[in-house]
């Protein structure tokens, strides 16, 4: 194998390590529940605000295709670590919200991977035993190798919960863990399993 080639299978092989992957874990639903959710409020727990945008949009637009489904709460509880009870429901009947649907971080873990070193001969497979031991000594200098590394990827759980407003109960829940190594992605792996999830649901 020419190094050009050696070199392109390696990065393939850490581009396959390195890809976001969301799982489900779980999934409950009330059967009880008849007929579907009119407009929801989403609620992302994440003290970071660029994070919980990217979150609370991300599914508003994924809820809202075809009709005004979901409002997201950043606008108007800017501050996750203070939003009025009161203030919420006023704002709930005003729009006409009849659910909230909440994401949770609930544990995020590191997951080490070690990838051993890799060598390659160049170019003198067949004859590099030709010479005795000095020649092959010699040919030892050539031979390529490239060190081993660590792949750290995160795995997060996150439980997403939809709540009815009129009587405080969960109507449906899922949990999910994502491997993750850039946090964008993994929101945009999360957002492509929780579609498919919440359309699953039948409640939207």
């Amino acid at each position: 194998m020419n190094k050009f080639l050696w070199m392109l299978c390696c990065a393939a092989l850490l581009l396959v390590a390195c890809a976001e992957k969301t799982e489900v874990q779980s999934a409950w639903k009330d059967e009880t529940k008849v007929g579907k959710i009119n407009k929801v409020f989403v609620l992302a727990v994440v003290p970071d605000p660029a994070i919980r945008r990217s979150v609370e949009y991300g599914i508003v637009d994924l809820l809202n295709k075809e009709t005004l489904r979901a409002i997201p709460t950043l606008d108007s509880f800017p501050n996750i670590d203070d939003i009025d009870k009161d203030l919420a429901h006023k704002m709930m009947q005003e729009y006409g919200i009849d659910s909230v649907l909440m994401i949770r971080l609930v544990d995020r873990n590191v997951e080490k991977t070690y990838v051993s070193g890799t060598s390659y001969y160049d170019g003198f497979y067949g004859n590099r035993y030709r010479g005795g031991w000095h020649n092959y000594y010699g040919r030892g200098y050539n031979v390529f190798r490239t060190p081993g590394y660590v792949i750290e990827k995160y795995i997060s759980t996150v439980e997403t919960v939809l709540f009815d407003i009129a009587t405080d109960k969960i109507l449906w829940s899922t949990v999910t863990t994502t491997r993750e190594n850039i946090v964008a992605k993994a929101i945009e792996s999360y957002l492509k399993t929780i579609d498919s999830s919440l359309a699953d649901s039948g409640l939207f």
